[in-house]
């Protein structure tokens, strides 16, 4: 009778083991998300398509990042532009000429003879998005992957454990059965 019990406990842990790895499943599928993700703002931008590519669960934090970084570096580029396009604008000749580095960033934003202030803005704002992206927001997603990876290891660490107790109940129910075996001679 001992061997009913444990082919019911042999059952449970298949439930167990087939849950665990169910779990683990989405979480791999959850960290890939998370890279992907990682991997699409890496420039500082992100498109429709690599946010419908990333999956359901960081659809909130793409949309976040695209409205705020393109917020928060839109003013920071603005600021900037204004600053620099008064000082390019500023410049005397004799500035101009006897700084070669100063000549040299400046001619970057000439065109056709005037100051390009959509240049200025646009390297600006280039900048400020992968700023933002390494520094505001690539933290929250590496903190996010180290706490999906912790509770994998813990799976991970769990399956092992019911994959070694079902070996031995495996082996139990065979020494139940070959023991209660009736043995003609």
């Amino acid at each position: 009778m001992g061997w009913v019990v444990l082919a019911l406990r042999k059952a449970q842990l298949k439930a167990k083991i087939n849950d665990n790895n169910l779990a683990q499943l989405q979480l791999n599928r959850e960290l890939q998300n998370l890279t992907s993700f990682s991997t699409a703002i890496a420039d500082g931008y992100i498109t429709p398509s690599e946010i419908a590519s990333i999956g359901t669960s960081l659809f909130g934090d793409a949309m976040d990042f695209m409205y705020n970084s393109t917020y928060s570096a839109d003013a920071v580029a603005q600021e900037q532009t204004s600053y620099y396009t008064d000082l390019y604008s500023g410049l005397s000749e004799e500035q101009y000429y006897n700084n070669p580095d100063v000549a040299s960033q400046v001619q970057l934003y000439y065109r056709d003879g005037a100051l390009d202030e959509n240049a200025i803005y646009n390297e600006f704002l280039e900048e400020n998005l992968k700023e933002y992206a390494s520094e505001y927001f690539m933290p929250i997603l590496n903190e996010k992957q180290k706490e999906i990876e912790n509770q994998l290891t813990e799976l991970q660490t769990l399956g092992e454990a019911m994959s070694q107790e079902l070996q031995a109940v495996d082996d139990d129910i065979s020494n139940q059965i070959q023991s209660n075996t009736i043995k003609l001679n």
